[in-house]
């Protein structure tokens, strides 16, 4: 079974966007640049992630200029009511040709706090299964003129639906994903996690009479044709950084954590592994790529959205990194261990890190 290849379309770019002067500033003609060459590099599609920028305009903006990828929206449910967004979504199908899917995320109560969204955890979850309910019934239906003497449709594509794509991890989350998801999503950790929380999926949904469509997880990836080149890119990631800042963000994470109880110098890892990286961080050193790797062809690193995961709690920031046939090599072992069909991969610079997935994996993971 071959695995879908997505990546990511966010303005969160940069050599190093997580180092000073390391991001780029916003730039429309280079998120066309971007969004072509994952259209023409073979990639399914690409997420459209919650940043600054709106994700439904960034996706109808590269839509525009792109002719078959498919657009995973991050769409927070109640956040648009349901009509607008299926009015939204049927606008976009019809102009692109039914390449919109929607990435539902239940959100964090400091992000939709910014939005009057003042909803404790689990409620949010009972009114996204009602949204989202409302959402494909309206979509189903199609939507007409508001003016009666022009008869004017638009109506969904035949035989087409929008695909919900999500995770949920609490058991609220989980419940909720059996009911409403269409594939189920996580960040990518070692096999036995990703098996554990695929499982549990697959149970949820089976309660509900239900299965998924796809089974997808995210991560970083840094290929190139020779091992040793690939990661001396993965060191630069943190020597860039510089072990200034990652103290700093590091000691930043873990009062906000602990709300205000610890700091990275009393910080006490889950694990001897990670309490290694907090002790080398704390003596003025950096880790080296051998004692930062996970298992299972992963590696712990530093993404635009999230630092070294010292914390062991899921976090997104792990890496691929090797050479072609060694990466492909550990996702058929995930394949086939877990179910997985999909990845959403991503690498900075943006651009120059798809095209070497594109070259060197994607016909790979093709032909699995």
């Amino acid at each position: 079974m071959p695995i879908k290849t997505f990546w990511y379309l966010t303005q969160a770019d940069g050599d190093y966007p997580w180092s000073p002067d390391g991001l780029y500033p916003v730039d429309g003609q280079r998120q066309i640049e971007l969004a072509k060459t994952i259209d023409e590099g073979g990639f399914e599609g690409a997420l459209v992630a919650t940043w600054p920028n709106d994700p439904f305009i960034s996706a109808t903006w590269a839509a525009a200029h792109t002719t078959r990828m498919k657009f995973l929206v991050a769409i927070y449910a109640n956040m648009t009511p349901a009509r607008l967004l299926a009015e939204k979504a049927l606008t976009f199908d019809a102009f692109s040709g039914g390449r919109l899917m929607i990435n539902s995320v239940n959100g964090r109560e400091n992000i939709l706090t910014k939005y009057d969204m003042n909803v404790e955890h689990d409620r949010r979850y009972e009114l996204g299964e009602k949204y989202w309910d409302d959402f494909r019934r309206i979509y189903a239906e199609g939507t007409e003129s508001n003016f009666p003497n022009t008869p004017l449709r638009i109506d969904a594509p035949a035989d087409h639906t929008v695909p919900l794509w999500g995770t949920g991890d609490s058991p609220a989350g989980l419940q909720n994903a059996g009911k409403v998801l269409d594939a189920y999503l996580i960040m990518l950790r070692e096999n036995a996690f990703v098996d554990e929380k695929f499982t549990a999926a697959r149970e949820s949904a089976k309660v509900e009479g239900r299965e998924y469509t796809d089974f997808g997880a995210l991560s970083g990836v840094i290929v190139r044709p020779n091992r040793d080149e690939a990661i001396e890119r993965f060191r630069s990631l943190f020597e860039k950084a510089g072990i200034e800042q990652i103290q700093d963000v590091l000691d930043r994470a873990v009062r906000r954590r602990t709300h205000g109880k610890q700091d990275l110098k009393t910080f006490t890892a889950r694990d001897a592994q990670r309490q290694g990286w907090v002790d080398t961080i704390n003596a003025g050193s950096l880790p080296e790529p051998e004692d930062l790797y996970i298992g299972d062809g992963l590696y712990a690193g530093i993404t635009a959205w999230s630092p070294l995961d010292i914390f062991g709690t899921g976090s997104s920031a792990v890496y691929y990194v090797g050479e072609p046939d060694e990466i492909t090599g550990h996702v058929r072992t995930l394949r086939d261990a877990t179910g997985l069909t999909s990845l959403i991969l991503a690498g900075w610079p943006l651009i120059d890190e798809a095209k070497n997935v594109a070259e060197h994996l994607i016909p790979r993971f093709d032909a699995l």
